[in-house]
């Protein structure tokens, strides 16, 4: 029998919580009966070179209630902890690996091409308990509840098993996602991107060269233009919301990585321009809630950003000092403190997104713009085209008002700026393919005004962290350090202030470059609502 398997991957972060989530009150009501167990005993078998992996294909053999099924599964994807493959099971006798059940499949030839002549032999284990439910979400979706509590064993290696999977027995997928904020409000869950089989192939050594199950391309193409506006950025904001759950999972995964953090805050900054773009086609009250969650955790992974940022600098300073006067190199008194400061905000993050406090708002967001298009309005809807050419252009427009009329002296006034060129930019790049193709000159020259910015803006964030790790210093030293690093932030500054005439100069000719938002400017920016 085969099928196509869909199933949201979620991890427990607390295994205390387990008795308390499955008597939890939103699975009792959606519950059709009470809770049973199952022994999974399972074994992954492949040639002695992986060449079913290799394939994207797995199979295995697993014991449970006295049985042995045959399992074969294909391909597959995973999006946000969402994923989908084909599967084909098979009631088999003894548990002696063999492919003939499945000759006979749409799936056989596969297999037969895959193996050839080679045997097949055990490539590594799970083990667990399995604890199963059987829901009937509020739109009729059928799906089984399983929290697998055990370990994946590989050789002499083994790691612990924690993990809840809602499988889509009937029904629409969205079912799933409503059900995992759900429980993500109550429990602490992470969204996992990472199959079993993936997992235990990298505990065993054996992942090199072996695809994880692959993202679903971006759903924007350039036909997407003709489509209505609510259902393209609605598939738009799911596929960033995609981007930022494998981003967490990448920074749980080396957690003081720099770029890690980096690609995780960048990821939540373009899902915010998009939200932001759509605010028109959402329910007002709606939207406000989800842009401040949103905006919350960008602040949080802000904070860690800046003091990565800020430590960098301090770095580039110790090198070049000890380089100019080798005689006077010591160990600087800020270089602990920066270090401290550093690890404490990380740990402070690290804790809270392990401990799965960021998934309501991503799960909880992803189930608000699936179910929203329902809620859109009865008269015609904008084309996608359409609708984000006009609210790109209202956002132009304000960006260089704004921006002509900076005086880059004033430190609060460049970082506003900073901060609508970062939207404008970020829009611009997600919506690349149904956009003129001179907007890219304009991305890029966005991208050039908010590094200088930045480095304007260094001076505003600098003076208050001093202030913090003087105090917290009993060493002299830690004065001179901090009018170092004053000293070199204000020369840069200072030499971005003096270009920045020239970098706005460049910014206004790419934004006369981009015709057809300059043209709709003209025709209909004055006519739209500052709402727009």
């Amino acid at each position: 029998m085969s099928n196509t398997e869909a199933e949201l991957k979620l991890r427990l972060a607390d295994p205390t919580c387990l008795n308390t989530l499955l008597n939890s009150s939103v699975l009792k009501e959606l519950s059709t009966q009470p809770v049973y167990k199952q022994l999974l005993d399972t074994t992954y078998y492949d040639t002695p070179d992986q060449r079913l992996l290799k394939s994207r294909l797995s199979y295995r053999l697993r014991l449970a209630d006295s049985k042995w099924t045959a399992t074969v599964k294909a391909d597959g994807t995973s999006d946000g902890g969402l994923h989908q493959r084909a599967e084909y099971n098979m009631d088999v006798a003894t548990p002696l690996p063999t492919l003939m059940p499945f000759m006979l499949t749409d799936i056989g030839a596969r297999l037969t091409a895959a193996v050839g002549e080679m045997p097949l032999e055990p490539i590594f284990r799970t083990r667990f308990e399995r604890h199963i439910l059987n829901l009937t979400a509020p739109d009729g979706s059928k799906i089984e509840l399983a929290l697998d509590d055990g370990e994946i064993l590989a050789g002499d290696k083994q790691q612990k098993l924690l993990e809840l999977e809602l499988e889509l027995k009937a029904g629409q997928p969205q079912a799933l996602i409503w059900l995992g904020a759900a429980l993500a409000e109550e429990f602490p869950l992470l969204p996992e991107q990472d199959s079993k089989l993936y997992r235990a192939a990298m505990l065993s050594g054996i992942a090199d060269g072996l695809g994880q199950d692959n993202a679903l391309p971006s759903p924007l193409k350039k036909s997407s233009g003709s489509r209505p506006a609510h259902q393209v950025l609605g598939q738009m904001i799911i596929y960033n919301l995609h981007a930022i759950i494998r981003a967490q999972q990448a920074y749980l995964i080396n957690p003081d990585g720099i770029e890690e953090v980096h690609d995780f805050r960048v990821a939540f900054r373009r899902l915010r321009a998009l939200v932001q773009l759509v605010k028109p086609l959402l329910p007002n009250e709606e939207y406000t809630a989800w842009q401040t969650k949103l905006t919350t955790w960008s602040y949080k992974l802000a904070q860690v950003r800046d003091l990565d940022v800020f430590s960098l600098t301090w770095n580039e300073i110790t090198c070049a000092v000890t380089t100019i006067l080798p005689h006077q190199a010591s160990k600087p008194a800020l270089t602990a403190l920066i270090a401290d400061k550093c690890q404490s905000a990380r740990a402070n993050l690290y804790t809270e997104i392990a401990t799965g406090q960021c998934t309501p708002v991503l799960l909880g967001l992803w189930s608000f713009i699936e179910n929203c298009p329902a809620q859109a309005a009865t008269e015609p809807q904008p084309t996608c085209k359409k609708f984000v050419l006009e609210r790109l252009t209202y956002w132009l427009a304000r960006f260089l008002k704004q921006g002509d009329e900076l005086d880059i002296n004033d430190l609060s006034a460049a970082h506003e700026l900073r901060i609508a060129s970062k939207r404008l930019r970020y829009t611009l790049e997600s919506l690349a393919p149904i956009l003129p193709d001179n907007t890219r000159l304009l991305a890029k020259r966005l991208e050039q005004l908010q590094d200088l910015l930045g480095q304007i803006q260094d001076t505003a964030f600098t003076p208050q962290l001093l202030q913090e790790l003087v105090k917290a210093s009993a060493s002299r030293l830690t004065h001179h350090d901090a009018g170092l690093i004053t000293g070199w932030q204000l020369a840069r500054a200072t030499a971005a202030m003096e270009s920045w005439d020239t970098a706005w100069a460049k910014v206004k000719k790419a934004a006369a470059k981009a015709k057809k938002l300059k043209t709709l400017e003209n025709t209909d920016s004055n006519k739209r609502s500052p709402e727009l």
